[in-house]
């Protein structure tokens, strides 16, 4: 069986790096030939049948799930316009303009039975003027008309992969629903988790430290932008998510109640054996609220596993049951070799049995002391490969702080708050003392996510290759578990690692001489919309900040997350084309993470100092010269474009905005001191409007990109810009298909990168 889990884990791995997944009919073949030709096998390959049985079967699953998910998404999309019904079966999240949940296909509005049954969607509901949307709770029943679009995530550095993060949730299409004139509340019996959520705000919504509680008893985490980034930053998110330490933590807290079942008078046998349920039973319930988030289902599972063998009297290790659960999970779900928390689990179990056996248990409070402290440092280094492979960076603060402050959050904070929690389910009776005392007692660690969030708390290596990053794990290894000699052994093989390390460091800091760091041009995938960045080290050039309306932010959820994956420290300058919201964005949440930064803009109600003109004429060594084709507007709308000119001696970049009928005007500032320019970024998203014939033609690019959002209303780029492209030969790189697109201008001949094409397992983009 660990040779089959084995192989199930290798198969996995594997997927990601695949270009196309086998065809499903020949790889189902292929297994039924390998169960037939094993008794025929020599002894020495029939050990490595096992594996390879393992590997096929997960192989086989993925096919056969992702084509079933495939052909009923194609089928819910086709239908474009419907009328569902189903229940909420999320926490919805209300905002003042929409509210999202995750709706439950059922048959209560069809004629015959429906292929989604049972399946979910991601539904949006947005209010129309003057209108106020109605309370969603889960597990009410609504039947809604609906518009559905394929899942389809923007593709960033930085970002969450959305068409993956779906395949792990099970979701297989999104709906949005404009109007509630022909919406209806079926039934309205929120579930037990909704009506413990509510009584949760009730009665503690106005503590500081209540988002914190939510996230550590509901699992809900309504943070802000500041706690998120103090999580990220002091290397925390384990603690302030449900997952299996929280679980056996609560089991723990349990299995301490024995003395209490002594007054039950029940034999021996049968006091343990109730004790055992009673603990297990606290723990599914507590992953139940945390809506079975994936560390917690593989944590109740591994309980229950454990004490149905202490039951059995049987004994397994830890390591041989995670490893057999993993692979169990995986076939069950195959999908989940795209979640971070999966492996993480997984690895971090792996970690801890490993560490359990170098470090046994001593009696005494200051071994247990020092055994705590070395565990924290075995796991802060054995996971670094893993950070910098998984999020392209780490959390220096994490093992200081997570020393600190989880004794605290472990042993009162944590268990404090699960025995209030609980009292509140029971009974409403909770004094207001016990609240306020324990608000005082997450004090700490409030202070310490605020203080992440403000200092330099992330060391950023966005040009770490992942290979860099597997790479560490050998030495780290080696010099952590062996003695003597093989410990010294980890030092050549961590040596071609370091350089590695140094350049993906320089290229992501402010080190060295000026002329020596390289000068990138990144277009970001901001939707509909436009956002582009000139970097150079840990400094940048910002040219709009990408659209923002309502509860949707390009700025908060693309911009600042890309900025901090390429570990930029300061921002110069802002510079804001026109008045439009898919262009100016989020400016004051920008302005309070880059207080220095400088805006230049028209726009008088942001830009009351500087204007589109004032853009100075060189940064860095780079050439800058801005443009207005008309006169200046103190509300500035498309044609009113500041156009920006990027000239880096080698390359000469031109963003010109909206602008369209008066492009020409700038064209012919341009040509006046330049033959031509080598990238253009199409103005207006590529409008048929925009970049005409005569405009291509006196500029001359080598290389045209597009800023728009995937299949979006208005047909950008339109079919006659592309058309004027093709006819010029002019090759055209559009966001919507191409992700984020990076430049290298300090290269000798002009060099892009496509950011979805280079993501891992390229046959879910196929």
């Amino acid at each position: 069986m660990e040779r089959f889990s084995f192989g199930v884990l290798a198969a996995a791995l594997l997927a990601l790096w695949l270009e196309q997944l086998p065809p499903l009919r020949p790889l189902a073949l292929v297994c039924l030939l390998a169960l037939l030709v094993a008794p025929l096998l020599p002894a020495w390959l029939r050990r490595y049948h096992a594996c390879i049985c393992g590997a096929l079967t997960y192989l086989l699953c993925l096919s056969w799930q992702l084509q079933q998910h495939q052909h009923i998404s194609t089928q819910v999309v086709a239908e474009h316009t419907t009328e569902v019904c189903g229940r909420v079966v999320s926490l919805p999240r209300q905002f003042v303009e929409n509210s999202r949940f995750v709706l439950q296909f059922s048959d209560d509005c069809a004629e015959k039975p429906q292929v989604a049954a049972g399946r979910l969607i991601e539904v949006r509901w947005y209010a129309e003027a003057g209108q106020t949307l109605p309370v969603v709770k889960a597990g009410q029943q609504w039947r809604l008309p609906v518009k559905f679009k394929a899942v389809r995530g923007l593709a960033n550095p930085g970002s969450p992969w959305r068409e993956a993060n779906a395949l792990v949730d099970g979701v297989i299409a999104v709906a949005t629903l404009q109007s509630r004139a022909t919406a209806v509340l079926l039934t309205d019996t929120p579930s037990l988790r909704q009506q413990l959520a509510d009584r949760f705000a009730a009665c503690c919504q106005q503590y500081k430290a209540y988002p914190l509680w939510l996230a550590l008893t509901i699992g809900d985490r309504p943070f802000s932008d500041e706690l998120w980034l103090g999580v990220q930053h002091a290397g925390m998110a384990h603690l302030l998510s449900i997952s299996g330490m929280h679980i056996a933590l609560l089991f723990g807290l349990c299995l301490l109640t024995k003395p209490l079942w002594a007054w039950l008078g029940l034999p021996q046998p049968w006091r343990s054996a109730t004790l055992w349920a009673f603990a297990l039973s606290v723990a599914w319930g507590y992953a139940m609220l945390a809506g079975f988030a994936i560390p917690t289902l593989r944590s109740v599972l591994t309980l229950s596993l454990l004490v149905l063998l202490r039951l059995c009297w049987r004994r397994v290790s830890l390591w041989q049951l995670s490893w057999v659960l993993s692979a169990v999970l995986l076939l069950i779900w195959p999908f989940w070799l795209f979640s971070f928390s999966f492996w993480l689990s997984a690895l971090a179990l792996a970690l801890l049995a490993l560490l359990e056996w170098q470090q046994p248990l001593r009696p005494g409070f200051w071994p247990l002391c020092r055994r705590f402290a070395s565990f924290q440092l075995g796991f802060s280094l054995l996971l670094l490969p893993v950070s910098l492979l998984l999020f392209q960076g780490a959390a220096p603060f994490a093992f200081w702080l997570n020393l600190l402050l989880l004794p605290l959050m472990t042993l009162l904070g944590i268990p404090i708050l699960l025995m209030l929690f609980g009292w509140l389910c029971l009974t409403d009776a909770v004094p207001l003392f016990a609240w306020q005392w324990l608000d005082l007692l997450y004090w700490p660690l409030l202070q310490a996510l605020q203080w992440a969030a403000l200092a330099d708390g992330w060391w950023s290596l966005p040009a770490l290759p992942w290979y860099g990053a597997l790479l560490l794990m050998p030495p780290l290894l080696l010099g952590w578990f062996c003695r003597g000699r093989w410990q010294w052994a980890a030092l050549p093989l961590l040596l071609p690692i370091l350089p590695l390390l140094f350049s993906a460091s320089e290229s992501a800091s402010a080190k060295g001489l000026l002329s020596e760091q390289p000068l990138y041009f990144h277009l970001l995938d901001v939707g509909q919309g436009s956002s582009a960045l000139l970097q150079q080290g840990d400094h940048a050039i910002l040219f709009d900040l990408g659209p923002a309306y309502g509860a949707v932010s390009a700025t908060r959820q693309v911009v600042l997350p890309f900025l901090r994956y390429l570990g930029i420290r300061q921002l110069d300058y802002v510079v804001v084309s026109h008045d439009d919201s898919d262009h100016s964005g989020d400016w004051p949440l920008l302005r309070s993470r880059y207080p220095k930064a400088v805006l230049v803009s028209d726009i008088r109600r942001l830009a009351p100092r500087f204007h589109c003109m004032d853009l100075p004429p060189f940064w860095r060594g780079v050439r800058l010269q801005a443009f207005r084709a008309s006169a200046y507007q103190p509300e500035p709308g498309n044609e009113d474009s500041c156009a920006v000119l990027i000239d880096t001696g080698r390359y000469r970049l031109l963003l010109p905005g909206d602008l369209g009928r008066r492009e020409m005007t700038v064209a012919s500032a341009i040509t006046r001191q330049f033959a031509g320019i080598d990238v253009l970024v199409l103005g207006h998203h590529g409008s048929k409007t925009a970049s005409s014939l005569a405009f291509l033609q006196a500029l001359q690019p080598r290389l045209a990109v597009a800023s728009s959002g995937f299949q979006n209303q208005f047909g950008h780029p339109a079919a006659d810009t592309q058309a004027r492209l093709s006819l010029l030969q002019i090759p055209l790189l559009n966001t919507a298909e191409s992700g984020a697109v990076r430049l290298h201008l300090s290269a000798q001949a002009l060099q892009y990168e496509q950011y979805r094409p280079r993501r891992f397992a390229r046959w879910l983009e196929k």
